[in-house]
């Protein structure tokens, strides 16, 4: 028996698999959610196997394609990262790009004057800043969003502690939107 050879996606393969993940997410939708779609495109696909697509770390067929780009409402070239772009659609995303690490600076400054509060405030909220910026980061699909979402919410859970009993307002940032970024 021959053993297994590791899967090499090319560089298409990986376009597609980051295109996959950028409308899914700017869907707001899970990994779970995209797979029912697909499978109700025709193409039967559990949310492991969407998983294994969204890391490059499973082949894409054209069938997988074209009810991957139904399900997400796009065309297979959108996926393959081949369209031409629409200026309308790049600034759009332009200006969402950052959204995670501008709710975080207004969190911060809402706490006011962090070393009034504690020592190890200015370096939490140095913490935060970053693990906000890896978050809007396209760079940190290839990361373990999840991990980067469960390190920043505790990072803020410790900074909130540390301020007075005053709640912060509502930043979009509570337990659930952060906890899964599938």
């Amino acid at each position: 028996m021959m053993a297994a050879r590791p899967v090499e996606i090319g560089e298409a393969g990986g376009r597609v698999a980051a295109q996959v993940v950028a409308h899914r997410q700017r869907r707001g939708w899970d990994q779970r959610a995209l797979a029912q779609r697909v499978t109700d495109a025709g193409r039967p696909m559990s949310a492991s196997v969407l998983g294994k697509v969204e890391t490059a770390s499973r082949w894409v067929d054209i069938d997988d394609l074209v009810a991957l780009a139904t399900a997400l409402e796009v065309s297979p070239p959108d996926l393959l990262g081949e369209s031409e772009r629409d200026p309308f659609t790049d600034a759009q995303e332009a200006s969402r790009q950052g959204a995670v690490k501008a709710r975080v600076l207004d969190d911060l400054e809402a706490l006011g004057d962090l070393e009034a509060l504690d020592g190890m405030a200015p370096t939490l909220a140095a913490v935060a800043v970053r693990l906000a910026t890896e978050l809007d980061a396209p760079a940190s699909l290839g990361n373990s969003l999840h991990s980067l979402a469960k390190e920043l919410r505790e990072v803020l859970k410790e900074l909130r502690a540390l301020a007075p009993e005053e709640p912060l307002h509502d930043d979009g940032l509570g337990d659930d939107d952060l906890a899964s970024p599938d």
